[in-house]
Order: C-alpha cells, then sequence, then structure tokens
C-alpha cells in the first residue's frame, strides 16, 4: 500500500499536536505501509516514548472518524500484529468516548489522544478544529455512483477486463459513468492498464477498506427506502425470500452465514416496487422501526448457496457501519470466511 502525501501531512500534524500537548517523545519509525506478515498492511509505524519505555504502534490513518467507521477502523487495526493506532484529522468527543470504550488508541490533528498502555495513560477529548472546512468531501470515485462501479468490480473478479457495457450493467450505472471511474482507479493507483483486454485491479484490500469507510455515509443513505416495524417481531424467520425480488442483508444475513448474531436490525434489500413486500408481511412505516429496506444498487447475481443473501463484501460492510462490537467481531468472521481470500495481497 503506498501512503498518499496527504495522509503523511494527516499523521505529521497529529504527532506534533500530540508532542505539545504531552512534552513526550513521538516520531515516525517506518513509512510506506511495509506488511506485518505477507497479508496485512498499515500506513506507518510511530514510537512513543516515555521515560525508559518505548511503544511501537501500527498507524492506520483517516481523513475524519464518525460513528458509521469506527467499525471500519476497529476492523483494519485488528489485522494488525503491532498494537493499532487511528490516526485521524479530527476526532470528536463522542467518538473520542466510543474508541475509549472500545481501548482503541488514538490521536488527531487538534490534540485528542488515548493512550492506555499501563502505565502510561492519556486521554485528552474536546479539542476542536479552528478550520470549518476539516472534514473534506470525498473523490468522486468515492461519491455514489462510484461506488457502485467499485462494488461491482470487487465482487466480480476479473470485471475490469470486461468491456464497459458490461461493468455498467453489473454496477447498475449510466455507461458514461464507468469511463471516469476507471480512469480516476488508474490515477489512484488501484488499476493496471497493459490495454483494452489487460486490465488489472491492484491494491484491493486498500480500495475495500476505501469503499466499506464511505459506504455509510455517501451511498447507503441514498438507497434507503424507509424504516418500519411488523405486527410479528419474528416474521422473518419463516418467510421464503426466492420467491421475491428481495434479499436479506446486515445482521439476519450474518446469522444465516454464521449462525453468530442473533438480530436485533432486520436488513432487507429490495428491488421497487416493495407495496407487496409489506402488505403479505404487514410491515408499517415507522421511523424508529426495527427493519430497515434499502434498494438494491447491483445488476448481477451470485452463485453461491445462500442465494437469498445480498453479497459477503455488503454484509460485511452493513456490520460494520453499525459501530456495535458484536457485529464488529461477526464482520471479522465473514471477513475470515468470505472475503480474505480474495483481498489479501503478499
Amino acid at each position: 500500500m503506498i501512503i498518499e502525501s496527504k495522509e503523511k501531512k494527516i499523521l505529521n500534524d497529529a504527532l506534533g499536536e500530540f508532542r505539545r500537548n504531552t512534552r513526550l517523545v513521538a516520531e515516525v519509525v517506518e513509512f510506506e505501509g511495509k506488511a506485518l506478515d505477507a497479508e496485512y498492511y498499515h500506513d506507518a509505524v510511530v514510537k512513543i516514548q516515555w521515560n525508559d519505555l518505548d511503544y511501537y504502534f501500527a498507524v492506520e490513518i483517516k481523513n475524519i472518524v464518525t460513528r458509521a467507521i469506527i467499525g471500519v477502523a476497529v476492523q483494519q487495526l485488528n489485522l494488525f500484529r503491532q498494537k493499532g493506532m487511528l490516526v485521524a484529522k479530527y476526532v470528536n468527543p463522542k467518538i473520542a468516548d466510543e474508541l475509549k470504550k472500545m481501548d482503541v488508541p488514538f490521536i488527531d490533528t487538534v490534540g485528542n489522544a488515548y493512550i492506555n498502555e499501563p502505565p502510561l495513560f492519556i486521554y485528552l477529548k474536546g479539542n476542536r478544529p479552528i478550520d470549518k472546512d476539516i472534514i473534506e468531501q470525498p473523490a468522486r470515485t468515492f461519491r455514489p455512483t462510484g461506488l457502485q462501479v467499485i462494488f461491482a468490480l470487487l465482487c466480480n473478479p476479473g470485471l475490469e477486463n470486461k468491456p464497459y457495457r458490461e461493468i455498467a450493467i453489473k454496477a447498475d450505472v449510466a455507461l458514461g459513468t464507468v469511463g471516469w471511474i476507471m480512469y480516476d482507479l488508474r490515477r489512484m493507483g488501484y488499476l493496471i492498464d497493459a490495454g483494452p483486454r489487460n486490465r488489472r485491479l491492484i491494491r484491493k484490500d486498500n480500495l475495500l477498506n476505501k469503499w466499506v469507510a464511505a459506504y455509510p455515509e455517501q451511498l447507503r443513505p441514498k438507497k434507503m427506502i424507509g424504516r418500519f416495524k411488523a405486527d410479528n417481531q419474528y416474521w422473518w424467520e419463516t418467510i421464503d425470500l426466492k420467491e421475491i425480488n428481495v434479499l436479506w442483508g446486515g445482521e439476519v444475513a450474518a446469522n444465516i452465514m454464521t449462525e453468530y448474531l442473533r438480530p436485533q436490525i432486520i436488513t432487507v434489500y429490495a428491488k421497487q416496487p416493495i407495496a407487496e413486500f409489506l402488505l403479505k408481511n404487514r410491515l408499517k412505516k415507522d421511523a424508529n422501526g426495527d427493519i430497515e429496506i434499502l434498494e438494491i444498487f447491483w445488476g448481477f447475481e451470485q452463485d453461491r448457496l445462500h442465494n437469498d443473501l445480498v453479497p459477503p463484501l455488503l454484509i460485511y460492510a452493513d456490520l460494520l457501519a453499525t459501530g456495535d462490537t458484536r457485529n464488529i467481531e461477526t464482520a471479522r468472521i465473514i471477513y475470515e470466511k468470505e472475503l480474505s481470500k480474495y483481498f489479501r495481497e503478499g
């Protein structure tokens, strides 16, 4: 993985604020994402010195940390063999408390920090950014239609070599969209292009992480049809989705796939219209309901044992988007079972 210059700036600025606030020695000892083992990559390694003790952290750099991407960040840190640290432009007080509760070390560019490595303990929160534009808009590649193209590519190995028209159909986007997304993927170092039928998607692990981080805030809200409530809370356990154009996602899909998680939120992906589905299952609109229905945003089918589930990548993303510790653990299981063989790169 190649760490970008803006990520280096975030790290250097965060370390500078950390040194200023704590008077501790803190420095980068390794850049450029050297593999900790044959599979997982970090953005950098930092060393913090306190008295005669040296603390080393494998760093994951994020622009901004919201509740929707806590799960993504924690999952990535869990892949490191060394102790992981989250470095961001800004961590607000609520997110700081969440990370502390999960014992996730972090520092940001405005002086917030949490480290609990006895006898060293640091917890600084409440520092706010002066620059109101600190939260940047994502590149167009990681906005809704771009995310749909990337999703189709990640779920269909080798699709990058197909004609743009086929990619557009599987991504459910306009043909013109595919061209500029493929251009951006080349420019960002995710696509090698040696000819019309000799393209190869690379750094897929990093692309996966960026997709999962962007999905909850950029694409998922736009595909949300609504929240609902059922007269019978166990309605989902007895229906057969194979007869209708809907698929299980989120916690229900994870439960079916792993038998590890008891669903609290019922997630359904469907093609419009859904009136018949709602009527048949007696689902009523309710802003606080425990059923969420989203629109299917892809145009390919899966050759899977569980063909009533959304693709594993989307189950994984749905779970991490909750920021819930039990879902993050289940997401890890799904990653190891279903995704790692496609995205780990030595």
